[in-house]
């Protein structure tokens, strides 16, 4: 900068204001990369081969609305668009309505035309109030065995002073609704008339729980005599901390979801027992690894396979290969081969994906697909 003292001035101002726009320039540059690298972040969270389908249609809805939304366009449906007017349903009570009287002069000399207008109108009946019932339970003694014992009715339970309508609708009301506790007692008292404390909510959704616990008991012995099971576990939030929803379905498409703050393998444990040893259908989650008989998931491999088919040509011919070998297989199945034939066509396939391993590995940018692939070899 010494040599500038044998500029002139305006060669100074302006070299000046050049070094000042490109510190501006900098700085905004440095900015945008940040953004950038936070918008990928977020893209990453859906357009990931770990995120469900649902998610990733979620996320493209949300772009394809916001790209209509900076179109302008004309209110009302476009061309072409199928109406969607409420179709008016079979009245459950139909009501003539003819005047007693003029409107005009007052006069009762009126003659029915025999032209009607109709109007059809839904509504809601006036808010049902609690309804108490009292039964009286007749001690009875049999004639035959003597015995002796209180009658029962379908309608009275044998614990509490709540009926089971009564029951389900506060559970629905919390559950179905998400209703908290003072929401529902508010609800109770102005719909229904109904007063009970928020201990006395609670009280009745715990009783509803242990009612739940012997279907809930039932669904884990059905789940343990299954022939083969599918398993997986995805994350899921409960008040900000991290828990994991696992969910299993059976041969006989029994269900059952739990919700536990583990991932590992005590959930399995605890729903299929220590001495598991049916075959399990899952991905490649090495809470997984300790059973014997395994297959693994072919809808994680896709989607794994699939999120790398735009990085490369031969990421699209891995996932071309891929997505041919599991018709290959669906077709194999659906002729419904011996177990014999089975055996034998496991081993084709079984090199057919070693040789897939073996011609992808070679490139880098898919490693971690065919890595993926490589894991489960033996087992798809």
């Amino acid at each position: 900068m010494d040599g500038m003292q044998h500029w002139s001035e305006d060669v100074i101002q302006h070299i000046r204001k050049q070094e000042s726009k490109i510190q501006n320039l900098e700085k905004e540059n440095h900015e945008l990369k940040e953004k950038i690298d936070l918008l990928e972040k977020k893209l990453a969270y859906y357009e990931n081969p770990h995120t469900p389908s649902s998610a990733r249609k979620l996320s493209e809805k949300k772009v394809q609305d916001a790209e209509k939304s900076e179109e302008m366009k004309k209110r009302g449906a476009p061309k072409g668009h199928k109406g969607a007017t409420r179709l008016k349903p079979e009245p459950d009570e139909i009501i003539d309505v003819i005047a007693k009287e003029c409107e005009k002069c007052g006069s009762q000399n009126i003659q029915d035309l025999n032209e009607v207008k109709k109007n059809t109108i839904e509504d809601l009946p006036p808010p049902q109030k609690i309804e108490v019932t009292q039964f009286n339970r007749h001690r009875v003694k049999c004639r035959d065995c003597g015995h002796e014992f209180i009658s029962k009715h379908p309608d009275c339970p044998q614990i509490g002073h709540f009926g089971i309508f009564l029951l389900v609708y506060v559970t629905m009301l919390k559950f179905h609704l998400r209703g908290v506790l003072r929401k529902i007692q508010d609800f109770l008292l102005y719909d229904n008339d109904f007063e009970i404390s928020t201990k006395g909510i609670h009280d009745i959704l715990l009783r509803v729980g242990d009612v739940c616990r012997i279907s809930y008991e039932k669904s884990i012995e059905r789940i343990r005599n299954a022939a083969w099971m599918h398993i997986d576990e995805t994350g899921i939030k409960i008040n900000g901390k991290k828990y994991w929803l696992w969910i299993f379905r059976t041969n006989d498409n029994d269900i059952l979801v739990v919700i536990r703050k583990s991932r590992g393998g005590t959930v399995l444990d605890e729903i299929l027992g220590e001495d598991w040893d049916k075959p399990i259908i899952v991905d490649g989650w090495k809470a997984y690894w300790k059973y014997q008989i395994v297959q693994r998931c072919w809808a994680h491999l896709l989607r794994e396979i699939d999120a790398f088919k735009d990085v490369s040509d031969n990421g699209k011919q891995l996932s071309e290969t891929i997505h041919n070998c599991f018709d290959s297989l669906k077709e194999f199945l659906a002729k419904g081969p011996s177990m014999s034939e089975r055996r034998k066509q496991k081993l084709v396939f079984e090199r057919e994906m070693k040789d897939i391993v073996e011609k992808y590995s070679k490139c880098k940018e898919l490693h971690k697909p065919t890595k993926y692939l490589q894991n489960g070899l033996g087992k798809w």
